[in-house]
């Protein structure tokens, strides 16, 4: 019950139990009544606007709205950024382990060389009967070089499948990261859906009971102006007619939070854009 219906209750329980105020509605004539009943409507319109929340249609009403399957927002839990996060850490992982294994490689070494040119060779020549005199002999060549090498680090070796199989823990790990993720992303979507699902089923009948209470009170304000009901009771019922319809309204804002949570877990669109 909230503060301002308890506050109507007290000023109803002091309606009842005040003699002066009974007599004075039985005197009260049509045109008084019809003013008072005026009155009453203006301050209860009054605080409903200072209480009311703003809210968006529902696409075709609450009541007529369906949730599509559980499997679909369950399925769309791997377009979340945070799984895609996970996701993306596991690959990157994967990728570091492949080039690890392939690191082998890096022991072998080729080498190679080529070189082309001109060489001139000086010499002296003399004999007996001839003074010493120079030859020069000039020649063009091709020389290329090519060669592999091998050369291992014994602690390069020895750790190296110590190295791979840290790799593939840490894969493991992230993959169990991963998962974990998704299952935490997965109870979320669950809850939302089940509290969608749990309002839907409520609210329709929240809906018909304001409805009803509104219904009742066109027929008790006109016995009221008619001088057959007096304002007491009017009173009463009115003030349970601003409980249904304060329930309902209430209702109406956690479906919305609701279905706006859930579209926001899983990107899939409930309330459809007019």
């Amino acid at each position: 019950m909230t503060r301002k219906n308890i506050k109507y209750i007290m000023i109803l329980g002091s309606l009842l139990i005040n003699p002066f105020v009974i007599s004075a509605q039985q005197n009260m004539t049509r045109e008084e009544r019809v003013k008072a009943l005026e009155q009453v409507k203006a301050e209860e319109q009054k605080a409903s606007k200072l209480n009311t929340t703003a809210l968006p249609d529902l696409s075709e009403g609450e009541s007529s709205l369906e949730l599509p399957p559980l499997s679909v927002f369950l399925d769309a839990v791997t377009e979340n950024a945070t799984v895609k996060k996970a996701r993306s850490q596991v690959e990157q992982i994967k990728n570091e382990y492949r080039m690890e294994k392939r690191n082998w490689l890096n022991y072998f070494r080729l080498n190679g060389s080529y070189s082309y040119g001109k060489y001139n060779v000086l010499s002296n020549n003399s004999d007996e009967y001839t003074p010493m005199y120079q030859t020069t002999m000039s020649s063009a060549q091709h020389t290329f070089n090519v060669g592999a090498s091998l050369s291992v680090g014994i602690g390069d070796l020895v750790n190296r499948p110590l190295k791979l199989k840290s790799y593939r823990y840490n894969i493991e790990q992230l993959q169990y990261s991963q998962d974990e993720v998704m299952e935490e992303r997965k109870l979320k979507i669950l809850e939302a859906y089940n509290s969608v699902t749990e309002q839907l089923a409520t609210i329709k009948a929240k809906a018909e009971t304001a409805a009803l209470y509104n219904a009742q009170m066109k027929i008790l304000e006109y016995n009221f102006i008619n001088g057959t009901l007096d304002i007491s009771t009017l009173a009463i019922e009115r003030a349970r007619r601003t409980g249904a319809v304060t329930t309902y309204e209430e209702s109406r804002v956690a479906l919305h939070n609701s279905i706006i949570l859930l579209e926001m877990l899983t990107n899939v669109k409930i309330i459809k854009d007019k």
